[in-house]
């Protein structure tokens, strides 16, 4: 009875990380007047797939696509975070997509 469930729950894992893309919504702080400067140099990651200029407490909002988590987590802290003129960053990374289901 445990190798079936085991092997069920392999089943659906392994299901879950071939269909699984691991992704962020990143919402970024700036200095005042520094959105362009650092939208153009967001813009040349290859992994980011949208952003958007937005009015509130915060300034950008990025989303970032991945082949892997250990990617993704390096992107946000080393490629977006660490910008000049980044106040503060909220990371969110996607659990699960449920358009997809």
């Amino acid at each position: 009875m445990n190798l079936i469930i085991e092997q069920a729950e392999t089943f659906f894992i392994s299901r879950w990380f071939y269909y699984y893309v691991p992704s962020a919504y990143v919402l970024i702080n700036s200095e005042l007047g520094s959105e362009n400067e650092i939208l153009e140099k967001i813009r040349k990651v290859p992994e980011v797939v949208d952003v958007y200029r937005v009015f509130g407490v915060y300034d950008i909002i990025v989303r970032i696509s991945t082949n892997n988590m250990e990617t993704l987590k390096e992107i946000i802290a080393w490629k977006i975070k660490n910008l000049d003129k980044v106040h503060s960053a909220l990371s969110m990374i996607v659990t699960e997509n449920l358009d997809n289901d």
